[in-house]
C-alpha cells in the first residue's frame, strides 16, 4: 500500500448512487448492478480513487469522511464536503467557507463591524448550502433503494412513492438557501468591493436586485467582476437562472406543491461489468418562461399544460434537468464567485486562534 488511508470515504454520486472506500483499496458501489451483481473496483493510493471514480463513469459530487470513533456510533456527524473535478479547486467550497470565516476574523480584529457581520453570514451559508446539496443526495439516494429490486423496474420508468417529494423538498430547500447566499454575496459587493456615492442607500444595498438597480448598471466595463456580474446576471446568465428557479417555486409554485405530477425517472449508468440504476428527478428547463406565463395568465389557458410545465413533463431528456445535477453545479459556480469576492475584501482574512483572551473557563482536553 503505496499511502496511508486516512479515513472511510463514502462518495455521492449522481443519481443517488454511493461509492464506498474503507481502509484498503477495495471500492464498493451501491446499489448492486441490473444483473444483481455488486460492483467493485481498486484505486492504487488514497488519493487516486476520486480519479478512478471519474474513470468508471460516476462523478464525485460529495464526500463523507468517517475519521474516528465518534463518526460511526452516532456522537458526531462525519465532516462532508462537495467535490468539483472540473474546477482548479475541487474543495472551492469548504476552502471558500473557511477563507469567509477568516475574513470575519480579520475584520473583528480592525473592529470593522459590518465586515464582520456579513463575512460571518457568507462563511455559514455557504457550508448551509453544502449540507442542503448533501440533504438532496440523500433523498436521492432512499428514493433509489426504494425501487431497486422489484420485480416492475424497467429503465426509463416514471414513478411516485414517498421519497419522491422529499427529493422536491430538498430541491426547494437548496434553492431558499442558496439565493440567501447570493443575497448576502450581494450585500457584501455593495458595502465593500464597488463604490456607492450615497451612503445610505449603499447600506440600504441586501439583496442581488438592489446591487443590480444602484450599482452594477452603472459599473459595466469598468471593473472586471462588474462586468461579470452584469453578465451572470442578465439573459440566459447562470445567476439569473438560479434565481428564477426560486422565485418560481417560492413565488408561483413550489415544487412540492404539484403532487398530482410530481415524478423520478428511472436510469441506468454504463460501468465497467454492467449497468447501475440510478433515479433523477426532473426539474423544468425553462424556469423564467414558467414565471412569466403565470405572471400574464397565458399559463391558466390550458391546465394541463400548467402542471407540465411545472414539472419539466417531456418525452425525452432534452425537457427537463436533473435536480441534483443542477443543484451541484450551482453550488460550485455560486462558490467560485464567493471566492473571488473575497480577494477583493479589504481586510486581511486571519485565522481564529484560541487561546487566554478569548476562553472563557476551564478547558478539558479527552484522549481517545
Amino acid at each position: 500500500m503505496s499511502d496511508e488511508w486516512k479515513a472511510l470515504r463514502v462518495i455521492h454520486s449522481k443519481g443517488g448512487v454511493r461509492i464506498v472506500n474503507e481502509y484498503d483499496p477495495t471500492v464498493k458501489i451501491i446499489p448492486r448492478t441490473l444483473n444483481e451483481k455488486t460492483a467493485t473496483f481498486e484505486t492504487p493510493t488514497y488519493g487516486a480513487l476520486f480519479d478512478r471514480c471519474e474513470k468508471v463513469g460516476l462523478p464525485v459530487l460529495g464526500v463523507e469522511f468517517f475519521t474516528y470513533a465518534g463518526h460511526f456510533n452516532g456522537e458526531d456527524i462525519p465532516e462532508w464536503r462537495t467535490f468539483y473535478t472540473s474546477r482548479n479547486n475541487v474543495w472551492g467550497n469548504e476552502e471558500g467557507a473557511q477563507l469567509w470565516s477568516n475574513i470575519g476574523t480579520g475584520a473583528y480584529k480592525e473592529k470593522n463591524g459590518r465586515l464582520w457581520d456579513v463575512g460571518s453570514r457568507i462563511s455559514h451559508q455557504l457550508r448551509v448550502c453544502s449540507r442542503r446539496l448533501k440533504e438532496l443526495s440523500d433523498s436521492y439516494h432512499s428514493q433509489l433503494c426504494s425501487v431497486v429490486g422489484k420485480q416492475d423496474f424497467a429503465t426509463n420508468k416514471r414513478f411516485m412513492n414517498g421519497y419522491t417529494w422529499l427529493c422536491y423538498l430538498s430541491v426547494q430547500s437548496f434553492l431558499v438557501d442558496i439565493c440567501i447566499l447570493r443575497d448576502y454575496l450581494a450585500e457584501y459587493a455593495a458595502n465593500f468591493v464597488f463604490e456607492v456615492s450615497n451612503d445610505s442607500q449603499k447600506s440600504s444595498i441586501t439583496t442581488l436586485s438592489g446591487l443590480r438597480k444602484y450599482v452594477l448598471r452603472n459599473l459595466n466595463g469598468e471593473d472586471a467582476i462588474a462586468e461579470e456580474l452584469n453578465e451572470i446576471t442578465e439573459g440566459d446568465g447562470w445567476l439569473k437562472m438560479l434565481g428564477a428557479y426560486r422565485d418560481l417555486i417560492v413565488h408561483s409554485a413550489p415544487l412540492v406543491q404539484a403532487e398530482r405530477r410530481l415524478f423520478a425517472i428511472i436510469k441506468t449508468i454504463e460501468i465497467p461489468g454492467g449497468q447501475l440504476p440510478c433515479i433523477s428527478c426532473p426539474m423544468p428547463k425553462n424556469p423564467q418562461e414558467i414565471f412569466v406565463s403565470r405572471a400574464n395568465g397565458s399559463m391558466f389557458e390550458n391546465f394541463e399544460e400548467q402542471f407540465n410545465r411545472y414539472t419539466g413533463i417531456g418525452e425525452g431528456e432534452a425537457d427537463y434537468i436533473d435536480g441534483l445535477e443542477y443543484c451541484h453545479k450551482a453550488l460550485g459556480m455560486i462558490s467560485d464567485l464567493a471566492n473571488k469576492l473575497a480577494l477583493r475584501s479589504p481586510v486581511k482574512p486571519q485565522m481564529m486562534v484560541f487561546d487566554s483572551t478569548n476562553i472563557i473557563g476551564e478547558v478539558k482536553v479527552s484522549r481517545a
